[in-house]
């Protein structure tokens, strides 16, 4: 949930009862959108009155503000408030003038609105502009996306990621500069060796993973070829890598299972992966740490399971394969269609993977790339319809994405691709505009 400040400001001439309705109403408006607002019930009509109220706010671990022009105000007032908050991602709002009792009113705060915008803009100051009544369905929307958005950047800061290994296979676009990226975007990146992870995987004893096997029984088929030791050693490495996240204090992890896990340890990471995705940890592997990072705003923004997959293929019609090895959180699967079974064969890899489709619906799609020395984001959104497995054993989802396929491919920036449910269009956007960083919808 996104924890934002909302302070009002105005001009004690102008302060009456329809003003502070409307911003009683943005505060009341915007909780029903699930937002929890931080608000000091008191427009601030001097520059100590919002000095102190937003240093008030400030103190609440608030992950961004919205600075209510509620009425006319002068802009001494309002930018005092602003000088306590500008190191958060920050909105002004201002709205116009409405109808009361018939006639048509006004508090002043569009005035204010052309004015301070005009003020901050000159300063060089990066914010979001809302206008329009609380009410008002597109206007509130627009807050909630900045609420949400400002939450993902501040949470971003306070993220940390295990990479446990580092790049599989030389795969170049997931290499990162580590101080570039905690600078730029906000993650730490906490490096682990496989060793670390084989080794706390051994040491747990199976007792301890009899829950696990009878979570992954009751969640999905197991085939036949599936062995009661292969379900107990997924079930062990699961529980090492929560251990793991647990003291370390991990949002994200990511581990590096070719070719350690996959041919000389013998069990890849796919089950145990899919069951910490579906507790709370975001989770990938190849060692791709640009999109475990999309994975993770993808999460933030969305509150929701996510989970990414390859770009496999395109045909003649547009559509877009998109398919992980072996690794799909359960849920984002048809209900009774999980399905857990042997690797598929003549690849070399040992264990266990799943081996069902993502369910149908509208996606979102997201890649981080890092520059020679800045980031951009590549986005995607889509509908994925009925997909069979790839290959007859891989997850899948076929998508037939909005934008042009040619431009998808000009803006290749890696084969993978972090993936959510829903069209998080405008939170994307939003959100590469508080990271001050370039974003290409395909």
């Amino acid at each position: 949930m996104a924890r934002i400040g909302l302070i009002a400001v105005g001009h004690k001439d102008y302060v009456n009862e329809s003003a502070l309705g409307i911003v009683h109403k943005a505060v009341d408006n915007l909780k029903d959108k699930g937002i929890d607002v931080v608000y000091i019930d008191q427009i601030a009509v001097t520059s100590k009155g919002a000095r102190q109220i937003a240093k008030d706010v400030v103190k609440q671990d608030v992950e961004g503000i919205i600075l209510f022009l509620d009425t006319w105000m002068e802009c001494p007032v309002a930018m005092s408030a602003v000088r306590e908050f500008e190191h958060l991602p920050f909105a002004i709002w201002g709205f116009p003038m409405f109808m009361n009792e018939g006639k048509l009113d006004s508090t002043g705060s569009f005035v204010s609105f052309a004015m301070f915008k005009g003020s901050l803009t000159r300063m060089e100051y990066r914010f979001k502009s809302i206008l329009g009544m609380p009410d008002d369905p597109k206007t509130l929307k627009d807050a909630v996306v900045f609420c949400n958005a400002a939450s993902a950047s501040e949470k971003l800061k306070r993220t940390t990621i295990g990479l446990i290994g580092y790049t599989s296979m030389g795969i170049y676009p997931g290499t990162f500069d580590h101080v570039m990226m905690r600078k730029r975007i906000g993650p730490e990146i906490d490096q682990l060796d496989t060793y670390t992870l084989i080794n706390r995987t051994e040491k747990i004893e199976y007792e301890e993973c009899e829950d696990v096997v009878k979570y992954l029984k009751s969640t999905a088929t197991i085939n036949q070829d599936v062995s009661q030791k292969d379900l107990l050693t997924v079930a062990k490495m699961y529980k090492a890598l929560k251990q793991i996240s647990h003291e370390r204090d991990y949002n994200a992890v990511n581990v590096k299972c070719q070719y350690e896990l996959s041919k000389e340890y013998g069990m890849v990471a796919c089950v145990p992966l899919s069951i910490l995705a579906e507790n709370g940890v975001v989770a990938s592997c190849e060692g791709d740490i640009p999109n475990t990072v999309s994975m993770v705003m993808l999460n933030y923004l969305s509150q929701s399971i996510v989970a990414y997959a390859d770009v496999i293929n395109i045909d003649d019609e547009g559509i877009v394969k998109m398919s992980p090895c072996g690794f799909i959180p359960y849920s984002l699967g048809n209900p009774g269609e999980q399905r857990i079974r042997k690797f598929m064969p003549g690849v070399g890899f040992s264990g266990i993977q799943n081996s069902f489709v993502f369910k149908p619906g509208r996606v979102t799609m997201l890649r981080l790339v890092e520059d020679s020395c800045d980031y951009h984001l590549v986005y995607i959104t889509g509908e994925g319809g009925s997909t069979e497995l790839r290959q007859g054993y891989m997850p899948a989802l076929d998508v037939k994405i909005d934008g042009s396929i040619t431009k998808m491919i000009d803006n290749f920036a890696g084969q993978h691709y972090a993936l959510v449910y829903g069209d998080l269009s405008k939170e994307i956007e939003e959100l590469a505009q508080i990271l001050d960083i370039d974003c290409i919808r395909v």
